[in-house]
């Protein structure tokens, strides 16, 4: 091409004979598609009385943590309806959302990138020109090849996060590049969870099944009737069974509508909501003593002196600090029998719960008599001032959860995780629930009950592994930390919106592609960073390939096999072709699969010598079945057992106590302010309100922002209090501009009374084209906390930590 062209321009021939051949596909029983591609370029799909017609079969997005199975009929080679899938063998799982039904406008977006591309104008610009695929990949390859001969091996960033899948990542293990470490996404409040029940505890261990036997549901900061939809049905079992719902969140959601109770907590302050909890709950003995010595830390011993756990010299055992792995000294009890220290798990022992004595000169008391001790600092009038909630409505939430059990603490991902105290809420929580036993036994238990992990049976599957030559590289900085600590990055490459879907402060990190030498991407949709980019590649939507089949997946108890996929539209590929063609410009292609059907059959050769359940799940029986088969014990009955294989902690149980951040003054949840967020920061003199954001039905993260039918309705819209409104002279409507001293943008006004009066929220992310001005990552906080860098995930990305200011535009 001559001219410059935007991403969404410049079909090719090919592409364009391959869509207009489909373009006569329509709706028989449901009504024509208008789902234009290209810009204009295609016309609307029509009704035809006759046409062939198929149904394929996929597993929906991971990114939910969920997978519905979904049934799309195929007609003319054209995707023209979406379903729930009617061949699942547990019902309840035929299941689908929003995001599902939507995808018909999803996969014919006119943001569909098309053809290769490459830079032609400034970054940032969004000038390109068409390129043929071999160009692309070669400039790619050549430009990471040079970056690696003239700086090292780690100075090429390479990272997925697309939406089309992320099921394998080959690349980076092929040239040892740095994958930029910790996400920092949803983790805040992980953090203060995995030293107490193991790294990865904030996904639930038992099933969302089993909230209709739960006698209370506390929702802290979810809301899963519209961020987990498929997910609302064991909500509202639960109602009808007559289960307590308690919604804790900043605005009145519509999992807040449906609860018997709301509390509408002030912004970054949910910790001290709990920690009011956690007061009531001791001061009144509303604790589990039973479950606390068997299974919590509370009865080892701890030198008062120094804050160290007091440990066995001869005995050892792992470090409890999630970060490190050296061993040490296996935790003592006293033992009331014989008077003296013992390993905690001596069999004989009955270790006493409080108490302090003197041994060898050391002052040793207990975890629960330092817990107590700490908790006596605080009131439960500074919870209420803190919080913004009443102090008997805190003491009643505390005895309903304590005593009117089994209960559920269902955490949400996107919400008060968000904030740089989060750890804190974690840590919090944990303690909330050892000390009172809501765990581990039907109908109790906590963590994010979201569709991964516990709530269905998983496969057992092989891995294509490398050669044990090709491996990630060191990543010595976290991407989100790259703008602001030196690191060795040169060139990029990422599949999918890493750079601005995973970072705050947009405007800082931006800057830092810009400084890059080079920075390629692969996408299946004109998002935020592909202007910044050098060379562009068209990826192809999970419905799409250049095989039958796609992905291989285990979700919701059933083993799914993506059947009858249609062609990739455009110029686009699939991800695993991608790879494949930029492996061969290293001569290492032979390394990975060839097609997904050789991948699949390869994952599930030899299943069933590894676990008998997989027995008879094979490539060729899923396809005889539609792509889809059951576990042996997928239905009501499956049930797991919380406490069957103890804790993924050093010494199996929950260990309250975090020895490691000792040295930070954080051994218990010592409570603190948000880096920004909070009510006597003088900074809201000039920016008064709270900006918040979290997930929708319409969107995850910045995924399904291309539908044309979400933009219609679900564009940027900034929600707002009719006080905050009137006092702005602001109506529904209106452009306002958002901004604080990081940046502004302009979003669409939406007066709202479900939000408290200081509280702004908009959904997550969108892409950047979609505003008339700026982007929301502009004014998000980038700030660190430094106790984050001991931590299993790292620093959680305070998105929420933040005030703003909003005027008319």
């Amino acid at each position: 091409m001559s001219e410059a062209t935007h991403p969404t321009g410049g079909l090719t021939r090919r592409g364009f004979l391959k869509t207009t051949g489909a373009a006569a596909a329509g709706l028989a029983c449901a009504g024509a598609v208008g789902a234009a591609i290209g810009g204009g370029m295609l016309a609307p799909a029509k009704a035809t009385a006759q046409g062939e017609e198929r149904t394929a079969h996929l597993c929906h997005q991971f990114h939910c943590l969920t997978g519905c199975n979904l049934k799309c009929t195929i007609r003319d080679e054209r995707i023209t309806l979406i379903e729930p899938s009617d061949i699942v063998a547990d019902k309840k799982h035929s299941t689908i959302c929003l995001r599902g039904i939507g995808e018909l406008s999803h996969i014919y977006a006119q943001d569909r990138l098309k053809v290769p591309l490459k830079r032609v104008g400034e970054r940032g610009a969004g000038e390109f020109e068409q390129i043929s695929w071999d160009e692309a990949i070669k400039t790619i390859a050549d430009n990471l090849n040079e970056a690696q001969q003239k700086y090292g091996e780690g100075s090429v960033f390479i990272r997925k996060s697309t939406e089309a899948g992320i099921e394998f990542d080959f690349i980076t293990q092929l040239l040892h590049a740095d994958s930029g470490g910790n996400w920092g996404l949803d983790r805040g409040q992980a953090n203060g969870l995995g030293p107490a029940f193991g790294p990865w505890s904030y996904l639930s261990n038992r099933s969302h099944w089993e909230f209709k036997d739960a006698a209370t549901i506390i929702e802290l900061s979810h809301n899963p009737l519209e961020s987990a939809m498929v997910w609302s049905r064991p909500l509202m079992d639960a109602k009808e069974a007559g289960t307590y719902i308690v919604t804790i969140d900043p605005r009145f959601t519509g999992t807040a509508a449906k609860s018997d109770e709301w509390l509408p907590v002030r912004p970054g302050t949910d910790a001290a909501l709990i920690q009011g909890m956690l007061k009531a709950v001791v001061d009144n003995e509303w604790y589990d003593e039973a479950f606390v010595l068997a299974h919590t830390s509370c009865p080892y011993l701890v030198d008062r002196d120094t804050g160290k756990s007091y440990r066995s010299a001869e005995v050892m055992a792992p470090n409890p600090a999630v970060v490190s792995a050296e061993p040490v000294g296996a935790p003592m009890v006293w033992d009331t029998v014989t008077g003296a220290p013992v390993l905690y798990d001596s069999a004989n022992a009955i270790p006493a719960l409080e108490g302090e004595w003197t041994v060898d000169g050391k002052h040793l008391v207990t975890e629960f008599t330092l817990i107590k001790e700490w908790l006596d600092t605080l009131t439960l009038e500074w919870a209420a001032e803190t919080s913004g909630i009443d102090q008997q409505t805190i003491v009643n939430l505390a005895d309903r959860y304590a005593n009117n059990g089994p209960a559920i603490i269902d955490i949400g991902l996107g919400g008060a995780d968000k904030y740089t105290n989060a750890d804190v809420l974690g840590h919090s929580t944990a303690m909330l629930v050892a000390l009172t036993g809501q765990y581990g036994k039907k109908g109790a238990g906590y963590g994010s009950y979201c569709g991964l992990g516990a709530n269905d049976p998983s496969a057992t599957f092989n891995y294509w592994v490398l050669p044990e030559e090709y491996h990630y590289g060191d990543s010595p900085v976290s991407m989100y930390d790259m703008p602001y600590q030196e690191n060795s990055i040169h060139a990029a490459l990422t599949f999918g919106d890493a750079f601005t879907l995973e970072a705050g402060a947009a405007n800082d990190m931006l800057e830092w592609v810009k400084s890059l030498d080079f920075f390629a991407i692969v996408d299946i949709y004109h998002s935020s960073a592909v202007d910044y980019a050098d060379i562009v590649l068209p990826a192809c939507t999970k419905f799409e390939c250049e095989e039958n089949v796609k992905q291989l997946r285990d979700s919701m108890g059933h083993v799914m096999l993506a059947n009858g996929m249609v062609d990739p539209m455009f110029e686009s590929k699939s991800d695993l072709q991608i790879e494949r063609l930029l492996a061969a410009q290293w001569g290492l292609e032979d390394l990975l699969p060839e097609s997904y059907e050789e991948l699949a059959r390869f994952m599930l050769d030899g299943a069933a010598e590894l676990d008998s359940r997989m027995e008879g799940i094979t490539y060729d029986a899923l396809l005889e079945h539609g792509g889809v088969m059951a576990l042996p014990e997928t239905g009501d009955d499956y049930m797991p057992d919380g406490l069957a294989e103890g804790f993924l902690t050093p010494s199996t149980r929950i260990e309250l106590y975090y020895e490691y951040l000792v040295d930070q003054g954080h051994e218990l949840p010592v409570y603190e302010d948000a880096n920004e967020a909070y009510e006597s920061n003088p900074k809201k003199a000039q920016f008064p309100l709270y900006f918040t954001q979290g997930k929708s039905r319409y969107r995850i993260h910045a995924y399904y922002s291309a539908n044309e039918w979400f933009q219609e309705d679900f564009g940027p819209s900034l929600n707002i209090a009719p006080e905050d409104a009137e006092a702005r002279g602001i109506v529904t409507g209106d452009d306002v501009r958002v901004f604080n001293d990081r940046g502004s943008f302009v979003a669409t006004a939406l007066v709202n009374r479900s939000l408290q009066p200081g509280v702004l929220f908009m959904a997550e992310t969108t892409y950047t084209r979609y505003y008339k001005e700026g982007f929301l990552q502009n004014v998000t906080n980038s700030a660190r906390l430094e106790r984050g860098y001991s931590m299993f995930f790292g620093p959680q990305i305070p998105y929420n930590d933040v005030l703003v200011e909003v005027e008319k535009a």
